[in-house]
């Protein structure tokens, strides 16, 4: 069939022709007559007749059927689907046949595999590298027209080189100008069809499909606002029949080439680009209403990535300070989700790239905490602690209570890490004072009591530990303010308290609890710090098999998630307990690599205690 609907030929002359070239017989003159001869002709053959017509979506109006001057086709389809024929039709068309007439069966045409994509390139004598032909293969969906294209190029363009050729265009999937015609044809001849259609597949071109693969049913529904509520699944089952939008099990995306020509055209209307990422972000932000894993993480996070677009900071902001879910009445911001799920390189990405455009103070101190916060966990001390004070500076011109008591209080957080005591102490006993002017605080009283006990129980008097740790847990049970990742640490501290002053029944109480209420919350960290614990505990008791297998698991989790400071003290525990079993060579393989990390953290005060147990070790 021709491309362009003026080049069509009329049914009547493709008849005409069949029936002098392949059955030696004179067409009648009128067209019923002549299509009784086909159909007779192809019932008298002993072997059966292969009937291909390709294209057909040209002679198709936008509802599938024929243009109504190319009607008479209906007519030889007919003739064609006669159960009685010797012969079978294969029509190809990138539009759905919708004539009731007409029997058709549907068969989808899936794209090919990479071992396909391997051979044709080889036999094109391209020398290949299995893994980027793999990648492309899956960016065109295993697309022969586009591999066929993609040869070409190769071939001229870069003397057979894939790798060249695809290190300088694997983001420009429609770089090659047949590809990119053959893409806006689809386009352009949807745009004439039905226009209702072609908006939305540009407006699904805003999704990004990368975290968050695809999108449910109620994302694509939010970006058809302006269409009446009992149309919008019209409009989706169009793209579904057209193969312009992928669907499985209720979730929607558009393929890569599709969506790089969706979002070029989207872009073009400057109010349509910003109304739809608007509406984009609006629904993942009511699709997260607590955040339990990290996908929920992800997913809220969407959001995000629409503010930004439209250089909406302020808004892309609240997205990471948004509160989820019941804790402290407002809910947990996403900033918080992500180091508790141990996400710390997302927090960085995302605050880094707006936060010098933020105008609002409330949400500047807010980000520069949660920045400083994961700047802590990951080892950066000097960099957190420069966040909490770029707070502060902030934190003056404004009354925040709340937010001064959590910058004292991380603050000391990273005096502990540096070990510098004496001031990491000055802050908890700060945190105290305030707090008990203000018992809607009473939270982080709990949080600096059980620092406090942790710093006694190692330098200063027994007796002051034990008092301040059973006042902690007492003030824990008590606030309803407390946290799930700040229960989680507090349990943690007081395990490490409790070992340090010998009751080892109480420690592996809190240990246990600590593990638990990290598994169930999804706490990585936590988890991993309570794990380190509990291999101390076992090399209390001499227990030194089940001690090492815990300092490994440890240092495993640790690792993985790059938290630099709690994996510096995992292999400190780890040289301690090699040492107690006399394995003073491993001692000290595990005591150089606690020393890399924290010269790394600027820690020099670390380094000193490691070294200090290293030369005891010699003794």
């Amino acid at each position: 069939m021709a491309t362009e609907i003026q080049n069509l030929t009329p049914v009547e002359s493709v008849v005409e022709e069949w029936l002098r070239r392949y059955f030696n017989e004179e067409p009648g003159g009128d067209f019923g007559i002549s299509l009784e001869r086909l159909r007779r002709k192809l019932r008298e053959q002993a072997s059966q007749i292969g009937v291909f017509i390709d294209n057909l979506e040209t002679a198709l109006d936008k509802n599938g059927k024929f243009l109504e001057y190319r009607r008479p086709y209906v007519e030889l389809l007919r003739v064609l689907a006669d159960s009685d024929v010797h012969s079978v039709t294969l029509v190809t068309s990138r539009e759905r046949l919708r004539e009731s007439s007409v029997e058709v069966h549907l068969y989808p045409l899936e794209g090919l595999d990479d071992e396909a994509w391997r051979q044709f390139f080889s036999r094109h004598h391209i020398n290949y590298d299995s893994s980027i032909l793999s990648e492309m293969c899956r960016a065109y969906g295993g697309n022969a027209k586009a591999m066929q294209i993609l040869r070409g190029a190769i071939l001229t363009d870069f003397s057979g080189d894939i790798h060249a050729y695809w290190q300088e265009n694997c983001t420009y999937l429609l770089i090659e100008r047949e590809l990119k015609d053959l893409v806006a044809s689809q386009f352009t001849r949807l745009q004439t069809n039905d226009l209702e259609a072609y908006c939305l597949l540009c407006r699904l071109g805003c999704y990004r499909y990368q975290d968050i693969t695809s999108v449910p049913i109620e994302g694509v529904l939010s970006l058809l606002w302006d269409v009446p509520e009992q149309q919008r699944r019209r409009v989706i089952k169009a793209l579904q029949d057209l193969s312009l939008i992928e669907a499985k099990k209720g979730q929607y995306w558009l393929h890569p080439v599709i969506r790089d020509e969706a979002i070029s055209r989207l872009r073009l209307v400057s109010e349509e680009w910003e109304l739809v990422n608007r509406k984009a972000a609006e629904f993942w932000t009511r699709r997260v209403a607590d955040i339990k894993n990290i996908t929920d993480a992800l997913t809220a996070l969407e959001a995000y990535y629409h503010y930004v677009e439209i250089n909406d900071f302020e808004q892309a902001g609240d997205v990471i300070l948004q509160g989820r879910g019941k804790q402290w009445s407002i809910g947990l911001p996403l900033g918080c989700s992500f180091y508790q799920l141990g996400l710390l390189q997302k927090n960085f990405s995302v605050i880094k790239r707006i936060i010098d455009d933020i105008k609002s103070q409330e949400r500047l101190i807010r980000l520069y905490n949660i920045l400083g916060y994961t700047y802590r966990i990951i080892g950066c001390i000097r960099e957190a602690i420069e966040c909490y004070e770029k707070s502060e500076e902030v934190l003056d011109k404004l009354d925040v209570k709340q937010t001064k008591i959590s910058i004292l209080f991380n603050t000391g957080l990273c005096k502990l890490e540096l070990w510098e005591i004496k001031a990491a102490e000055d802050c908890f006993n700060s945190v105290c004072s305030l707090a008990e002017a203000n018992s809607n605080i009473d939270d982080y009283m709990a949080y600096a009591q059980c620092c406090l006990a942790l710093v006694k129980s190692r330098f200063g008097s027994r007796k002051d530990a034990f008092s301040l740790a059973e006042d902690a847990f007492y003030t824990m049970s008590l606030s309803s303010r407390v946290t799930l990742w700040g229960m989680g640490h507090s349990l943690v501290t007081l395990c490490l308290t409790y070992k340090n002053l010998g009751n080892l029944k109480k420690a592996f109480k809190f240990c246990q609890q600590a593990i638990f209420h990290a598994e169930e919350n999804n706490f990585t960290q936590i988890k991993a710090k309570a794990i380190s614990c509990l291999a101390e505990i076992f090399r209390e008791q001499r227990e030194f098999t089940i001690a090492i297998f815990h300092h490994s698991k440890a240092i495993e989790i640790l690792d993985k998630i790059g938290a630099k400071s709690d994996l510096a003290e995992a292999y400190y525990q780890l040289a301690l307990t090699n040492k107690k079993m006399g394995k003073i060579e491993q001692s000290r393989e595990s005591s150089v690599q606690a020393i890399a990390l924290f010269n790394e953290m600027q820690a020099p005060r670390q380094v000193e205690k490691v070294q200090t147990a290293m030369k005891y070790f010699e003794k």
